[in-house]
Formats: C-alpha cells, sequence, structure tokens
C-alpha cells in the first residue's frame, strides 16, 4: 500500500514539473523595443540618441547604475523617471532622458563624455500597457582626448603681492679671528616655492590627461608691467609646487666679526592669483566636445633678498 501510495505521488510530482515547463511565456502583441536598440554600447559622450519604439504611452519608471547598484535621482532629487512629454537630468550632470511633442515613440537619451577608466552602465527602465523593457547603456572612456581651446580669465581682486620671510640662521662667532659664511644661497630659500593649484567640481575634470606628460599652457602672470611667468604646469587635483632658486648655488659670503653673532634669513615677494578657466575638451575619435569649468590658483616668487640682522 505504502509502496502505490508513493508511485502516486511521483506521478502527481513529475505532472506537475511537465506543466511547468512547458507553459510559455506570455505573448505581448507590442514588442516595445528590439533587442539591438535595447543595448548602447559607446566609448564617447552623446547628445539625443534616438531609440525608437513600438509605443506612443511609454514612461521611464526608474533609471540605476550597476556596480554599485543604485537609483539615479533628478534634480529635485526624486528617483529619476519620465512619466509624459519634458526632460529629466540626473542630479549628478551626466544623464539626461527626454520625449519630445512629435516624436512620442522615441526616448532621446544624452550622456556626458565618461573620463574615468571604470565604465558607466545603466540601466533604464521602460514600461507601457503591456509590459516592461530595460535598455542597457555601457559608456567607456575615449581612447585619447586633446584640449581643443581653452579661455582662461584673472579674476579681479585677487591679484596680491606679499612677503614671506623664511626661517631664520642666527651664527655666534665666539673666536678672536672673523667667520666667513659660506652657506649656498639656496639652502636660504628651500622653503620657498612656485605653486599651482586647479579646481574643479565637474565629474571627472582630471580624469582626461593632456597629451604628453599633462602640462598646460595657462596666461602669464604680469605685476606693474613687468612678466614674471609664462611657462606650463601640470593640470592635476590639488596643489603643485616647485622649488625657487633651486640652483642658486653660489655661497652668501658674508663676514662675522670676532666676538659676535649674526642672523640671516631669506624674504621672498610673491604675487598670487586666482583665474577662472574653461576648457573644451575633444574627444579625438568621435569629435565629442566636453566643457569643463575650475578656478586654477598660483603663487609665483618675483623677488628674492638676504636679509642680515
Amino acid at each position: 500500500m505504502k509502496t502505490q501510495f508513493r508511485f502516486l505521488s511521483f506521478l502527481i510530482f513529475a505532472s506537475f514539473l511537465c506543466l511547468t515547463a512547458c507553459e510559455k511565456d506570455p505573448e505581448y502583441k507590442n514588442i516595445l523595443v528590439n533587442d539591438e536598440q535595447a543595448n548602447i554600447d559607446m566609448n564617447s559622450g552623446f547628445v539625443d540618441k534616438e531609440v525608437q519604439l513600438t509605443s506612443d504611452s511609454w514612461k521611464v519608471v526608474y533609471v540605476r547604475n550597476i556596480n554599485p547598484t543604485q537609483y539615479l535621482l533628478d534634480n529635485k532629487l526624486q528617483l529619476m523617471r519620465l512619466q509624459e512629454i519634458g526632460k529629466v537630468e540626473c542630479s549628478l550632470g551626466f544623464l539626461s532622458l527626454e520625449k519630445k511633442a512629435g516624436s512620442t515613440n522615441k526616448l532621446f537619451i544624452s550622456m556626458t563624455e565618461n573620463f574615468r577608466d571604470e565604465p558607466r552602465r545603466i540601466l533604464i527602465g521602460l514600461q507601457d500597457a503591456d509590459q516592461v523593457k530595460e535598455i542597457v547603456i555601457t559608456q567607456k572612456k575615449g581612447a585619447e582626448y586633446e584640449l581643443s581651446n581653452k579661455i582662461v580669465e584673472e579674476i579681479y581682486g585677487t591679484h596680491k603681492a606679499w612677503t614671506q620671510q623664511l626661517n631664520r640662521t642666527t651664527i655666534d662667532n665666539n673666536a678672536s679671528t672673523e667667520v666667513k659664511i659660506l652657506t649656498p644661497i639656496k639652502e636660504f630659500f628651500k622653503d620657498a616655492a612656485f605653486s599651482s593649484t586647479f579646481q574643479s567640481d565637474a565629474i571627472g575634470s582630471f580624469d582626461w590627461s593632456p597629451a604628453p606628460d599633462s602640462l598646460i599652457s595657462m596666461i602669464a602672470l604680469e605685476h606693474e608691467g613687468v612678466k614674471y611667468w609664462d611657462d606650463k604646469v601640470k593640470y592635476v587635483q590639488g596643489p603643485q609646487t616647485s622649488a625657487y632658486l633651486k640652483d642658486a648655488n653660489q655661497a652668501i659670503n658674508k663676514i662675522i666679526p670676532p666676538y659676535s653673532k649674526m642672523t640671516v634669513y631669506g624674504e621672498v615677494t610673491y604675487v598670487s592669483r586666482e583665474c577662472k578657466y574653461t576648457f573644451e575638451i575633444k574627444n579625438k575619435s568621435t569629435g565629442f566636445k566636453t566643457i569643463l569649468n575650475g578656478k586654477w590658483k598660483q603663487n609665483v616668487p618675483i623677488k628674492s633678498e638676504i636679509k642680515i640682522i
């Protein structure tokens, strides 16, 4: 009896598996977007890329990152959605979606350049009366970029001259004969430096690199009608410094009389300024251009002097 019961249970379970396996997915009459257009692979920024749809009543119900999984927000810090004719922009500024009057069966997608090595992967969830369909976007970094145009302007009121006294050295001569100081001049100015600091809040501002050495020309520095600096600086985030008077190997050649002391220090006059810049970055493969804005601060030594007291 038990054997017959077990056999009957097995037949019922097997029949259930068979029915489940044979069950078909619903056959939607409307294929919202074909697979080719639902997979977008780019190595550039783009504007108004069209995705052809077979419905006018579609809407975007979600937008999210892949790796890490994160739902994107719009400019009002709400979940990024598109319910009707109009445009929605990502709060991070790199993605916008639009449904246009007269082209309601198309989704228009725009994305800024991805300058980072890590690809962007975005899922856009579309829905109409029949189904939900995902569009997958993979956007990689371009092969090479160039600085195609730039505007650099000194900000009014930031140009200032100031003086810095460097560390002092005091030498006592307790002997009955004079002492000559032969310390190289550069030792008194080792704490003096040119400095350059780039700042920008734009995504990927420092992930592209001017070829071949990240050096970039800015605008010359003039003070009271004299040009003191007109060189290239390294375009990287944060402060960069280079030594001042690093090759000044000659000695100061000062004499300390017997039974006396002398204090020696360097004094440097700087000019500081702050500039705003606009860079146009061109993707050399596609021609797509990106505008990056930021600020650049600079300190330039313009005069040095050895002081003795």
